[in-house]
């Protein structure tokens, strides 16, 4: 859909709001025509058209744009457009397919190492060299790897950076910290954890062995479903 289009569908929905949503509706729109956030012009139009189409679903169930996204409509649009640049999911279905596609990609690509290392004797005259893999060991790379996304959108992702300024501006005398060390801290520590539990499980759970060439299959699946399952087309 071409950004004019969007533009006139969402002042058609503009239109149908009560006047409480509409003066809700026109901060957020006043929020990503105006440049504050960080998204593209077509990108923006976008996340605008669906807040409109949220808003007149929800108005024909007596559910005002201030009980769906709260009361500060800014703060929310600060939040979204945070979430959308880094394509962190919003809605349960989203999430599923979000933290389901992580550990996905992980999995695909240690097995492609798996694979590398796997022929390379071969390559170099000897014989092909099978892998003993623990079942502990992929579970642990699979929630280290959420843990890591998590991390890097949480502490590095675009919206620490704006917080950062926005903070500086307002307290110009107070030096404010990237990230919150005490959550910092709670996120280090639980990754902790969950590394010494990963351990402990590598002495129960089985082992399996696996040839490079069954490493291949699995990678080459894993890359396949990767497209097929997760790839997500733009709708601009």
């Amino acid at each position: 859909m071409y950004i004019h289009e969007m533009i006139r569908e969402t002042n058609q929905l503009r239109g149908q709001m009560s006047p409480a949503n509409e003066a809700y509706f026109g901060e957020m729109v006043m929020y990503f025509r105006s440049g504050s956030s960080s998204l593209t012009e077509a990108k923006g139009e976008e996340v605008l058209l669906e807040l409109a189409r949220r808003i007149i679903k929800n108005q024909e169930k007596n559910i005002s744009a201030s009980e769906l996204f709260g009361d500060d409509p800014k703060a929310y649009c600060e939040q979204l457009a945070d979430d959308v640049l880094m394509r962190k999911p919003r809605s349960l279905q989203d999430k599923i397919k979000y933290y389901t596609m992580i550990p996905w990609v992980a999995l695909t690509w240690v097995f492609f190492i798996y694979m590398l290392t796997g022929f390379f004797s071969k390559w170099f005259g000897g014989e092909l060299e099978y892998t003993q893999i623990s079942t502990a060991s992929l579970l642990l790379i699979a929630v280290l790897s959420i843990l890591l996304i998590e991390g890097v959108t949480r502490f590095l992702g675009p919206g620490t950076k704006r917080r950062t300024e926005q903070e500086q501006q307002e307290h110009p005398d107070h030096q404010s910290a990237k990230f919150n060390p005490k959550m910092f801290g709670i996120y280090l520590g639980t990754t902790l954890a969950i590394a010494v539990v990963g351990l402990i499980l590598t002495r129960l759970l089985p082992v399996f062995t696996v040839s490079p060439w069954d490493s291949l299959i699995i990678f080459v699946i894993g890359i396949i479903g990767q497209k097929l399952i997760f790839g997500r087309k733009s709708k601009t």
